[in-house]
């Protein structure tokens, strides 16, 4: 009797164990797609801290560094405003292909979708707008002092 006692707590130990390895890992892979989701600003600023601690970058390389990064980021703006009109031609012609094999009760909710997602867009262009302003202010006020 003892024996079936020792068992059956063993085996409930292990049930246990590994419900809490489950976990563990459920949390990192949880924790790991949430940390991929992080901003452009986010991102910049971990590789300025990375290219500052790996190559030992003094302040002025930081402040060329950033005056690069800026500049690499208007020219990827400009590059996209320039193609921005083709692209948003593209968009309206799927857009109309699509709504052509809808049925007329269709439209309605896929126009609302559309509606959705373009002012989530517009949304994530205002969030991403701010921390640039942020950003920029910070820079400013770190050059100044």
């Amino acid at each position: 009797m003892k024996r079936n006692q020792w068992t059956a707590a063993f085996l409930s130990l292990l049930l246990f164990l590994s419900g809490v390895a489950v976990g563990v890992l459920a949390h990192r892979y949880y924790a790991a797609t949430v940390v991929s989701a992080k901003t452009a600003a986010d991102f910049r600023e971990r590789y300025v801290s990375e290219m500052q601690s790996r190559l030992k970058l003094t302040p002025a390389q930081v402040d060329q560094l950033e005056t690069i990064l800026d500049e690499t980021k208007a020219q990827y703006k400009a590059v996209r405003d320039e193609y921005r009109p083709a692209m948003l031609k593209i968009r309206n012609e799927q857009i109309g292909r699509v709504k052509a094999i809808l049925t007329l009760q269709q439209v309605p909710a896929y126009e609302q979708l559309i509606a959705e997602r373009e002012r989530r867009a517009s949304e994530q262009e205002a969030r991403d707008r701010k921390q640039e302003e942020e950003h920029e202010a910070k820079r400013k006020a770190a050059a100044g002092h």
